[in-house]
């Protein structure tokens, strides 16, 4: 596989009629079906390494990252920035490459925009791909936030929550809307103290190989952090701007859509429950396929079961 920028047929911007610009990158073999990779967060962004999932030789998939992060315009903005949005930015940018039709392919957030996509527009689908499930539910969010993972990082969860006054300590969202505060603020040094902690207690949950003092050194600092954070607060405190089970409630939509899920059993981040329940609701169009893995597509068995699913995306 290749980590660099040789395989991309095209790239640009598409601007919107919100404010955003969207950068996106066409890459591969430009023969192949197209796939629509979705990237994670809200507001991760894409990165030379999940081209790392996919042959250039085989593959021609579009990038792009969402509004709001990565090489987009304007930076960590949350204005005109809903779940809605970006499900019109994907259809957008399928209309402005001609595809008439595509796999729809992504991890994390990115499983759940697959979904809302699909369920938005099932005729331009094909076929999806997801994993490390987020299916936008309110207990999926509270999981993290709430603190559930701290019977397993004791240390790191009372590293996020120290900074949190015990008055705000009550729920998820009151944890949330205290860190949204911050990372919302004017002042610059702030907002980034917050961010790069809420980025690292978030990462600290999605590895099955964790190495504390090597990913702090990593994260503490990065400039992607505050588009992270402050999308992923705005996001979750809207509710992921759709109704409680939305994507089961709608499943009917896309159940004839064939769709592959890898997750991982020791996903801390996004718990492996959600992927039963999908498969559950789904039916036998859907393959699931669980493995020794956390939350990351660059964990060992995740990567393995991921690579070896993409070879169908032929």
């Amino acid at each position: 596989m290749q980590e660099n920028a040789t395989h991309i047929n095209d790239k640009g911007f598409l601007d919107t009629s919100e404010g955003h610009t969207i950068y996106w990158e066409d890459w591969g073999n430009p023969e192949a079906k197209p796939i629509c990779f979705l990237h994670g967060g809200p507001g991760g962004g894409f990165s030379d390494r999940n081209k790392l999932l996919f042959d250039p030789e085989m593959h021609r998939v579009i990038f792009h990252d969402q509004r709001g992060c990565g090489r987009s315009i304007p930076f960590a903005s949350s204005e005109q920035n809903t779940t809605q949005d970006l499900v019109k930015d994907i259809e957008s940018l399928r209309t402005h490459l001609g595809i008439e039709k595509m796999y729809v392919v992504g991890g994390s957030w990115g499983s759940a925009l697959s979904l809302f996509y699909a369920i938005a527009h099932p005729e331009r689908v094909e076929r999806l791909l997801v994993w490390s499930l987020f299916l936008a539910r309110q207990f999926e969010v509270d999981f993290v936030n709430e603190g559930f993972p701290r019977y397993f990082f004791p240390k790191e969860w009372e590293r996020f929550i120290s900074l949190v006054p015990p008055e705000h300590r009550g729920t998820g969202d009151e944890v949330m809307r205290y860190y949204a505060e911050k990372i919302n603020s004017e002042d610059g040094a702030v907002a980034a103290k917050y961010a790069d902690e809420w980025t690292l207690w978030e990462i600290t949950l999605c590895s099955i190989v964790y190495d504390p003092i090597t990913l702090e050194k990593e994260i503490i600092g990065d400039r992607n952090n505050l588009a992270v954070a402050r999308l992923e607060v705005h996001y979750f405190l809207n509710k992921c701007f759709v109704p409680e089970n939305y994507i089961l409630d709608h499943i009917d939509k896309i159940k004839h859509i064939p769709c592959s899920l890898v997750q991982g059993r020791f996903d801390m981040c996004t718990p492996a429950i959600s992927a039963v329940d999908l498969k559950s609701a789904y039916g036998d169009t859907l393959n699931l396929t669980l493995v020794n893995s956390g939350h990351l597509s660059n964990d060992p068995e995740m990567s393995k079961a991921l690579i070896a699913s993409t070879k169908d995306l032929v």
